[in-house]
C-alpha cells in the first residue's frame, strides 16, 4: 500500500470514528438528560422530539459498535507508530541520544 493510499485510508477511518463518536455522544446525552432513569420503567412514557426512549437505544448501541470497530481499525493501522513511541518514551536519557556523526560547534577543535 502506498503512502498516499494509507493516508487516505487513515483519513476516512478517522472521519468514520469522529462521526460515530458524535452520534454516540448525542444519543448518550439525550438518553441521560431527556429521559428519566432513576427507577426501572420510569422514562418509558416520556417523549423527546416525538420519540420514546426505546427508539433511541438501538441507535446508541449501533453507533457504539460502529465506533468500536473504527477504533480497532485505527489502532491496527497505527500499531507500528504506537510501538515506536512506547519504546522511545521508556528509553533512558543516554539511549535516546542518537549519534548523527555531526560534532557540535562547542566541541570542535579549532
Amino acid at each position: 500500500m502506498s503512502l498516499m493510499e494509507k493516508n487516505n485510508l487513515n483519513y476516512w477511518i478517522d472521519v468514520g470514528l469522529l462521526i460515530s463518536f458524535i452520534f454516540v455522544a448525542v444519543t448518550g446525552l439525550v438518553l441521560y438528560f431527556a429521559f428519566i432513569s432513576n427507577a426501572p420503567g420510569a422514562g418509558r412514557n416520556v417523549t423527546f422530539l416525538g420519540t420514546y426512549k426505546v427508539a433511541w437505544l438501538p441507535w446508541h448501541s449501533f453507533f457504539g459498535i460502529v465506533m468500536v470497530m473504527f477504533a480497532f481499525v485505527h489502532l491496527v493501522l497505527h500499531f507500528g507508530w504506537m510501538v515506536g513511541m512506547t519504546k522511545k518514551m521508556f528509553k533512558g536519557k543516554n539511549e535516546t541520544a542518537v549519534d548523527s556523526g555531526i560534532v557540535p560547534r562547542a566541541i570542535r577543535k579549532k
